[in-house]
């Protein structure tokens, strides 16, 4: 489309349908959104991964988790971390905590961990607030939502929503 004033649109040709700006090459700013579903985990443990790796090099700039439904007990804080390797569900989860209670510096808001427990409010969001963007050099990025709670009695069926920034080469697929 173009613009009257500057001419033809620079972004004309490169929005995708997950409105994703990217250029042919795959380098680019990229957004990402999946729901999961976090099993039963102990404390400071993955409870849920998402199915992307972002390669080296990606300079995450905002994420953000948002409760969509809840557990039927009383059980369920969560916060997202990154590290370099894939963490199996219910293993430690050694990665960095990027959105939550325990980020360096308490800058998440707010500064709690997202609660999916039975008598928390559906909808509810924490983002990583003013945590600098996130630059990850030659490593690898996947994504694990933890426990930050002993989560092993819950029960019923939480969703949680992730959603990361990023810029640099798109994502690629875990299989």
């Amino acid at each position: 489309m173009a613009n009257p004033l500057y001419g033809q649109n620079k972004a004309d040709g490169y929005i995708d349908d997950a409105s994703t700006l990217f250029s042919a090459s795959g380098f680019g700013m990229h957004e990402y959104f999946e729901e999961v579903t976090p099993t039963t985990a102990d404390d400071d443990d993955v409870a849920a991964s998402l199915s992307i790796v972002i390669p080296p090099q990606a300079q995450i700039m905002e994420a953000a988790l948002i409760g969509i439904s809840l557990a039927t007990s009383d059980h369920g804080l969560w916060a997202l971390e990154y590290h370099n390797a894939a963490i199996a569900d219910d293993a430690a989860s050694a990665g960095t905590e990027m959105v939550g209670e325990d980020v360096s510096g308490d800058v998440s808001l707010p500064d709690n961990d997202l609660d999916t427990s039975n008598n928390a409010v559906v909808g509810s969001v924490i983002h990583m607030g003013t945590l600098a963007q996130i630059q990850r050099s030659t490593a690898s990025t996947y994504l694990h939502v933890c426990a930050k709670e002993d989560c092993s009695d819950m029960t019923g069926t939480p969703r949680v929503g992730v959603y990361v920034r990023w810029f640099g080469l798109a994502a690629n697929k875990i299989s």
